[in-house]
């Protein structure tokens, strides 16, 4: 009960209600360092705002004159949602239901607003509704929100007996309309999936809204209260719809999942439910997690998080199936769904596989575990919820012995070769423990953060997800995947591919140099599989060199001669190639969304078409001819153009432009040059379907252009991703940029390519200062980063040079942290050094910018030996800078 309140202290009451708040938020700061639980700090933070939320009601009721009792003043402050549970964490918001038996009156609406400000004055986040008794209900059918919301309530104060007809009306409701309720919870529910993902293993989980969060675990329970009106896992217990095992598991993972999402708020100073990788280790190190010699702290911590957030969201699955069933009502006989028996002891129903068996042969038997996989596959099933308990239990009986056995090995060699459905086998298999088990390497990335911004999920989420996504592409039909499609048609053992594909991330764990370190993980599970000596080498080439086709695609002058033989040199064989080709593709796909694009499939095939080629000897398209392209363009421009300045044209150009242009390409370049003729600058825009924007410049070619161009991009708020640099022999130079926006990652807006062409014009005239305009909009318009910028920038800088990557130019790879403008900084130290850029590849991967530029003197010959040193220093020197 709060104290009694003396109105004359109106002036300081909210200093006093802030300054109460600070010191109980101090006591839960101490008995959090003391172990408290996250249930008992959760509801000791709700029990404080109930005392201020009781004492605001009783000074706003004295402040209005109110003469009557406040228990039973025919008004009433509901506490609902995460109030209404009791869960509030530090940062919470206040969902409250201000209560009143009639229609609110003047003097009402008054007692309301000043609760209201009140609350607002002492800097708690209020999220309120306010209705009398009769509009409750009608008031829920008409929001989603308000009427799950309305599921979990407790009197904070005011009238008791109004609370009791407000349950008593939701309960009818619940009665009457428990599947209406069900359908908005289901919704809600597969809302929350389709903007957070169905995915459990994230790298960077939401605690309340993720799979396997506490919203999973408040939908079961909405589910279970409109099923059976229990809205507890104790009623859940105590009425046997769970088991003792099971509630005492999710109960330990919600109690787990409130201590997490409590130190999220007070790490970040406000509410925050998404656990970045920038806050991960220091709420594990609060919660006493410590690093060891394989895991970090995090690591171990997140581990934990994913096993909880299992539970959780197997116990949601359950609850709201048995709801389905429950409010789909009883099927008919001639409607219901029988069990199909497929042999003996397995059958199959509504795409569930059940063992029908006594469940202690697995124990006796372990090549059951391989045929309930097996069958899996076959039915596109999934593991019923029995067999899944039978699998886990026995999981014991796979040993080494086991491991090591021939008839075992076929037997998992025969999943991976079930071509388009292999992830159907091996999801089950890893959700019970099975494919740990047996590949006990595979269980030491189980639910392995990374950490990096590139990759969305854990290791195994990933590994699984790349399975998946080969599977897909086995059944798509999209005409820009037909040549993966013809490439995966073309390998020889397809479970040879999605073997290397599981292996190809297994050396993650345990610090830099994953690649070396899993490809000898690769060789012995590959001996232990008993493969030949030849399908060996294929897995263990894949697994070596399952990023270097993305690499060389992305930071390459894909037309440059050498680089296709180096490659087919790599790999070794066409079928490496075709295996190569799908498994990168099936790696950026299991990333995250949006990693892979119709941009990075150009380039990727373009590699592949050139690698090919080198390996079989087939003759490249004829498009590279450069009389054939020669022919197309005077062929389109007849009349348009003479064929004297075609000829004139390509005379001009580098050798290596026939090679690295499309006859319409070539097209727009001589309009360009003609618009030349009256402007100091022209440009061609092109909005590209893979949400990227193509630039054409052509302008009058002089030292340091390419910076500039870069300079006014990176000031104007846009990321180069690649360009092309051609220069005639009368100085004429013709620039290609492949670009999109910072702010969007989309193609650049079309409303800004005329103030973008102003801003170039004028540098490229030398109007601009452009070194001050990628600073003025570095420091007041460049996005915030998602995690602390380094003081430093030397962590992942390196700069190398290399004269054997291509024949005629110089090679110089920079990897160094990304930031907005990178691309300009380095473009301006390669200006100074006197070197003209020839092509460029720029790429980012993980939080790291890694471009390459192809170079040559002013003269246009390759830097020596002492130049290449000299220049690695100058650049290394530029980038290493201190952040302000």
């Amino acid at each position: 009960m709060a104290p009694a309140i003396n109105s004359s202290r109106a002036g300081t009451i909210n200093r006093e209600l802030r300054a109460f708040i600070r010191l109980e938020d101090e006591r839960l700061r101490i008995a959090d360092r003391l172990g408290a639980s996250g249930q008992w700090i959760a509801r000791t933070r709700s029990f404080t705002i109930d005392l201020l939320v009781e004492y605001v009601f009783q000074y706003a009721c004295r402040a209005a004159n109110e003469s009557r009792q406040t228990q039973d003043c025919g008004l009433a402050i509901v506490a609902m949602g995460g109030y209404g549970r009791a869960e509030l964490a530090p940062f919470s918001d206040l969902d409250i239901l201000f209560l009143s038996a009639t229609q609110a009156t003047a003097q009402i609406s008054k007692i309301f607003e000043r609760c209201q400000h009140l609350l607002w004055d002492a800097r708690l986040s209020l999220g309120q509704k306010s209705f009398a008794l009769s509009e409750c209900v009608p008031g829920l059918r008409t929001d989603p929100h308000f009427q799950t919301a309305l599921v979990n309530t407790r009197l904070v104060t005011g009238d008791s007996t109004l609370y009791d007809r407000l349950i008593a009306a939701l309960d009818r409701e619940r009665q009457k309309n428990g599947k209406l309720l069900f359908e908005t919870i289901r919704q809600e529910r597969n809302q929350l999936y389709q903007t957070r993902s169905a995915a459990i293993y994230l790298q960077e989980p939401n605690v309340k809204e993720s799979a396997g969060g506490l919203r999973d675990l408040h939908c079961a329970l909405w589910a279970a209260y409109a099923q059976d009106g229990h809205k507890t896992l104790e009623e859940l217990l105590e009425h046997g719809l769970i088991e003792a095992e099971q509630y005492k598991r999710v109960a330990t993972a919600h109690d787990f999942l409130l201590r997490v999402r409590q130190q999220a708020h007070w790490v970040t100073g406000r509410k925050t439910d998404h656990l970045s990788l920038d806050i991960q280790d220091t709420i594990a190190r609060k919660l006493g997690y410590s690093s060891s010699s394989h895991l970090q702290a995090s690591e171990k911590f997140m581990r934990d998080y994913y096993r909880h957030a299992r539970d959780v969201h197997q116990l949601s699955g359950s609850l709201f199936g048995r709801a389905v069933d429950r409010f789909n009502g009883s099927r008919r006989w001639f409607t219901a769904s029988r069990r199909e028996r497929i042999d003996g002891r397995f059958s199959l129903q509504d795409r569930q596989l059940h063992f029908d068996g006594n469940p202690d042969l697995f124990a006796e038997d372990p090549s059951l575990f391989f045929e309930a996989a097996a069958f899996a596959q076959a039915h596109d099933a999934d593991f019923s919820r029995p067999l899944r308990d039978d699998i886990s239990r026995n999981l014991a009986r796979i040993d080494h012995d086991l491991r090591k056995s021939q008839k075992a090995s076929r037997s998992f060699l025969d999943l991976l070769r079930g071509r388009g459905y292999v992830g159907r086998a091996l999801r089950p298999m890893h959700e019970t423990g099975l494919l740990g088990r047996y590949l006990p390497e595979f269980d030491r990335i189980s639910m392995l953060i990374q950490h990096d911004l590139y990759h969305h999920y854990t290791v195994d989420e990933h590994t699984l997800r790349a399975i998946e996504a080969l599977d897909a592409l086995h059944h798509s039909r999209p005409a820009g995947l037909a040549r993966l499609r013809a490439a995966l048609n073309e390998v020889d053992d397809v479970g040879l591919l999605y073997l290397a594909l599981l292996l190809h991330d297994l050396g993650k764990g345990r610090g830099r140099g994953h690649i070396p370190r899993g490809t000898r993980i690769a060789e012995r599970i590959c001996d232990r599989l008993g493969l030949d000596s030849d399908s060996k080498t294929k897995v263990i080439r894949l697994v070596k060199h399952h990023v270097l086709m993305a690499h060389i695609s992305q930071r390459r002058d894909l037309r440059e001669p050498r680089l296709a033989k180096h490659f087919a040199a790599q790999v070794g064989s066409l079928d490496v190639l075709n295996m190569l080709f799908v498994l990168t593709y099936a790696d950026l796909n299991g990333v995250g969304p949006a990693v892979w694009s119709d941009w990075k499939g150009t380039l990727l095939e373009e590699l592949y078409t050139r690698t090919r080629a080198t390996l079989t000897g087939e003759t490249l398209a004829v498009r590279d001819n450069i009389n054939w392209i020669k022919e197309q363009v005077i062929a389109q421009l007849a009349g348009k153009v003479s064929i004297s300045d075609i000829e004139r044209h390509f005379a001009l150009s580098p050798h290596r432009y026939a090679e690295t242009v499309t006859a319409e390409e070539v097209q727009s370049h001589l309009g360009l040059i003609k618009q030349l003729g009256s402007n100091s600058v022209a440009c061609l825009w092109q909005d590209r379907q893979d949400f990227t924007t193509a630039l054409t410049i052509c302008a009058s070619d002089r030292h340091g252009l390419f910076a500039d161009i870069a300079g006014v991009l990176a000031a104007s708020g846009i990321e180069i991703l690649s360009a092309e640099v051609n220069t005639r022999e009368d100085g004429i130079a013709i620039d290609s940029f492949t670009l999109r926006q910072v702010t969007t990652h989309r193609s650049v807006d079309r409303h800004r390519w005329s103030m973008i062409e102003r801003s170039l014009e004028s540098a490229i005239k030398g109007e601009h200062d452009v070194a001050a305009l990628v600073e003025r909009w570095r420091t007041r318009q460049a996005p915030r980063r998602a995690q602390p910028v380094m003081t430093t920038r030397t962590g992942h800088l390196s700069v190398g040079c290399d004269n054997d990557a291509a024949e005629a130019t110089t090679l110089v790879e920079v990897r160094a942290p990304d930031e907005h403008g990178l691309a300009y900084k380095i473009t301006r130290g390669l200006t100074a050094f006197g070197l003209e850029i020839v092509c460029a590849r720029i790429a980012t991967e993980k939080s790291d910018a890694l471009d390459a530029f192809y170079v040559t003197t002013v003269e246009g010959a390759k830097l020596d030996e002492a130049a290449m040193r000299d220049l690695e220093k100058v650049l290394v020197k530029a980038l290493t800078v201190v952040s302000d």
